[in-house]
């Protein structure tokens, strides 16, 4: 029987991982500067223990000072709450369509500043794109957060592991997969998968069957090894989503957290 690895991460004073119940974040998604510290105040008040900024939903951009004092802005206000960025673009569900320079450009500047404890780089990204952040984020307090988004289907058990072995061979500090089920079987090859990928990889993962057929998954990840979830407080970004309220009732009941 293989040994679950003793792993774990700081966010801030923030720990996931082993040892830890499963961690809620709640995304930012304002598409404009002001009321992106407006939505921010909401999760602070809510029971999210993680915010997600979704810098993509704020379009197209080529003067980064604004994001940057906004960044800055963010996280004197949301103090010891660790702020994950992520820059999604189209191809995995995100609201930016990719150009490269812009999507560096935008990472590379809220990293100077100290804003990110935390960036999403999605794994179908160039390997001169994900060397380039992983320098970036390996020399600051920057956490990189590998990620993988199918919002089609689910694959097979044994390629999930697959992808989960490819992923890390990246060494990013987390890997993350969310897929999208289209049976009550595509969300056990999820659940599994995860389950086996958690013993043999080394880094915390995070995993989430998408969707009303996946909000199990949302409950009860750190019952096969996930390490936090994603929930609803102003809006969703993901479908099937909880609202941050409802699912830390859901996981207080059945004390999963």
């Amino acid at each position: 029987m293989n040994q679950k690895l003793d792993k774990s991460i700081k966010l801030k004073q923030l720990i996931l991982g082993t040892n830890a119940p499963q961690r809620i974040i709640a995304p930012i998604v304002a598409d404009n500067f002001r009321d992106v510290l407006m939505q921010a105040q909401t999760i602070v008040d809510s029971p999210a223990e993680i915010i997600e900024w979704r810098i993509d939903y704020l379009g197209e951009m080529t003067d980064f000072s604004q994001l940057v004092t906004t960044g800055q802005s963010l996280q004197a206000l949301i103090g010891n709450i660790p702020l994950i960025v992520t820059n999604r673009t189209s191809a995995e569900g995100g609201q930016l369509e990719f150009v490269e320079k812009n999507y560096l450009d935008a990472y590379e500047q809220l990293i100077e500043a100290d804003v990110p404890d935390a960036i999403d780089v999605e794994f179908a990204q160039s390997d001169h794109i994900i060397t380039h952040l992983k320098h970036l984020t390996n020399n600051s307090k920057t956490k990189l957060i590998l990620s993988h988004h199918d919002f089609k289907g689910t694959p097979l058990r044994d390629d999930l592991i697959f992808l989960y072995s490819r992923m890390a061979k990246l060494e990013p500090d987390i890997v993350k997969l969310a897929v999208t089920p289209n049976s009550h079987e595509d969300v056990l090859h999820l659940m599994t998968a995860t389950t086996a990928a958690d013993h043999q990889i080394k880094m915390p993962i995070i995993a989430i069957s998408m969707g009303d057929l996946g909000k199990i998954t949302r409950v009860s990840g750190s019952l096969f090894g996930s390490i936090a979830t994603f929930a609803a407080v102003v809006e969703s970004s993901a479908p099937g989503q909880i609202s941050a309220e409802h699912l830390r009732t859901v996981m207080e009941l059945i004390d999963l957290n």
